[in-house]
């Protein structure tokens, strides 16, 4: 579940991860997953269109090796 209210919420089943989830535009919602070290484990950041027709998901986190990865991926909305 994701609160967009900037406050940390412990994530089920991943001890010591937390997640933060913000709203910093009314089209957009942020959410980071958080050690107890403070560094982050993973992000996310969803838009969507002025228009409403298209949504776009950037996802970053780190592979079992420890190197970052991103993705990107775009939707359309189809009435």
């Amino acid at each position: 579940i994701m609160i967009p209210d900037g406050k940390p919420y412990p994530v089920p089943d991943f001890n010591g991860l937390v997640a933060i989830t913000t709203r910093p535009a009314p089209n957009t919602i942020q959410a980071v997953a958080r050690r107890e070290d403070g560094t982050n484990a993973g992000e996310g950041r969803y838009v969507v269109s002025a228009d409403g027709t298209s949504l776009s998901a950037t996802t970053a986190g780190f592979d079992t090796q420890l190197r970052r990865f991103e993705t990107r991926t775009e939707w359309d909305r189809v009435d």
